[in-house]
């Protein structure tokens, strides 16, 4: 919860019979305010907040709170900080009580948003708008860093607004970045050309893999995990984006669409490319595994395409791209998380082993290859169930499938939806298991709650211990750019801690999330 205090003018008003007490009050009240106020203050601004029930890291501005105080004659100077302090949290309390999220209009005496990125969002909008900067934005929507690339550039344009996003959290900005040039095409007017050519730069230093040159100059094959394939098959091809799976096809014809319309307002085609590139990998984020320059190449082809003279439906994103977007202008709770109880919580703690063994498919079929891994894996989990309640406790980890596997379409049951490949998925879903440490413990009662008082039955031990790795209820928290899964503090496991199963895979670009687990209270 905030707990900074930052009071812009403090001016009082003493009311008195007796002039001699109010001078000496109006004595009192200035030493307040030179040394006593700031330590009567602390905490007050965050309890202020917990008290009107706004969500944790919400930013509040006030424009004017008017505080009335009876005090008794030569009251101490430590009391009458202290008195100050609980009007001040309660007269903010009740004013943000009357306050609604947002800016919904200019002469509120206060404003506040969940977080300072719905601010900066909102003041970003506003200039879209032709608006006049609201009087909350030096405060809410300025700069947070003290580094001195961010001091050379005024805090409140776009491009230092930008490159805060990308330093604070990469996923959360290519979400936002995406939904603002969904919401509006005039986002794309936002950065000069050459601003928007050199945070593009930054997008793909950031989100793409790093560029490698082999012997001949070409690309190199790519370091770590999934170089079945060079790389150098796309990047040599003269028509590289025909090669790409259907899927991903789909999303590039997309994004030649999305570029027909933010051109229409930029400055030139180069102020569009960041925007492509946020679009793109909200989408189809298994992309971020090829190297900047073969993405930035793919990305030049839809920027030179002859236009499609389709217009883009406000409907054609898929799934995985809806999931991707952020909240419109007038909401200002973009990081409210969605909760969701799954069973099979486990299946996350495989993202881990597929980048340390090296196991990751290559980039054009990672995003199917991950929906069929999720799908073998969770099959054979469930296969002792009959088929009718295997179909239910499937239906229960839509959510999680979501995050394992963004770019797969989970719209229709998941009994029914087929594997793309099915001798790669079970080959892969072989090779994890084999690595699963020997001593691996059931997590306690998820067995029963899953299939009731009698223990299952499975095929083979290893179907033994995937099902002891899957199966594990925890509480799913999704927001477009993260996601966190929280389990008792009982389901350690030692076997897993100590190969590092258990740990945070963070921030993984070919997701579109960082993945948090968390062992204890989810709240």
């Amino acid at each position: 919860m905030n707990d900074v205090v930052d009071i812009g003018q403090l001016s009082t008003r003493i009311r008195s019979a007796d002039a001699e007490h109010a001078q000496a009050l109006a004595g009192q009240v200035r030493q307040l305010a030179d040394r006593h106020l700031a330590r009567a203050m602390e905490g007050t601004g965050s309890r202020a907040l917990a008290r009107a029930h706004l969500p944790a890291g919400a930013v509040v501005a006030v424009q004017r709170l008017d505080l009335q105080l009876k005090v008794a004659a030569d009251v101490p100077v430590h009391e009458l900080a202290a008195g100050w302090a609980a009007a001040f949290e309660a007269g903010l309390v009740r004013l943000l009580a009357t306050i609604p999220p947002g800016d919904v209009d200019d002469d509120a005496p206060a404003v506040w948003f969940a977080d300072p990125w719905a601010a900066e969002q909102r003041h970003l909008e506003r200039r879209l708008a032709g608006m006049a900067d609201a009087w909350w934005a030096p405060d809410l929507a300025g700069d947070d860093d003290t580094s001195a690339a961010s001091n050379a550039l005024a805090p409140l344009d776009a491009f230092s607004i930008l490159q805060r996003w990308l330093r604070r959290d990469p996923a959360r900005t290519v979400s936002t970045l995406a939904g603002m040039a969904r919401a509006d095409a005039r986002a794309s007017t936002l950065l000069t050309p050459g601003e928007a050519a050199s945070f593009t730069r930054m997008l793909l230093q950031q989100l793409a893999a790093p560029d490698a040159a082999g012997p001949q100059g070409t690309a190199a094959a790519p370091d770590g995990p999934g170089s079945r394939e060079p790389r150098t098959t796309l990047q040599s091809a003269p028509s590289a984006a025909d090669m790409l799976p259907a899927h991903l096809q789909a999303a590039f014809a997309r994004l030649g669409r999305h570029h027909q319309r933010l051109v229409t307002h930029a400055a030139s085609s180069k102020a569009v490319a960041p925007w492509l590139v946020a679009l793109l990998l909200a989408e189809a984020p298994s992309l971020s595994k090829l190297p900047a320059a073969m993405l930035a190449g793919l990305l030049e082809r839809v920027t030179t395409a002859r236009p499609d003279p389709a217009p883009v439906a406000p409907s054609a994103a898929p799934p995985a791209a809806a999931s991707q977007s952020t909240t419109g202008p007038a909401e200002a709770l973009p990081n409210a998380t969605a909760q969701h109880a799954v069973n099979a919580g486990g299946l996350l703690l495989l993202l881990r082993p597929l980048v340390r063994l090296g196991l990751l498919p290559a980039p054009e079929h990672l995003g199917t290859a991950l929906g069929d891994l999720a799908l073998c894996a969770l099959r054979r989990a469930f296969a002792p169930l009959p088929p009718g309640e295997r179909a239910v406790a499937e239906e229960r980890e839509r959510p999680l499938l979501s995050v394992f596997a963004p770019e797969c379409d989970w719209r229709t049951p998941i009994a029914l939806i087929p594997l793309h490949d099915p001798a790669a998925a079970h080959a892969l879903l072989d090779a994890l298991v084999a690595a699963i440490p020997a001593d691996i413990a059931a997590a306690p009662g998820a067995l029963r709650q899953v299939f009731g008082p009698l223990p299952p039955a499975f095929p083979t031990q290893a179907d033994t211990h995937l099902a002891r790795l899957l199966l594990r209820p925890g509480l799913l928290g999704v927001t477009p750019w993260d996601a966190e899964l929280s389990w008792p503090l009982a389901s350690i496991d030692l076997a897993l801690r100590r190969a590092g199963w258990d740990q945070d895979p963070g921030w993984l670009p070919w997701l579109g999330r960082s993945v948090r687990l968390r062992f204890g209270d989810p709240s």
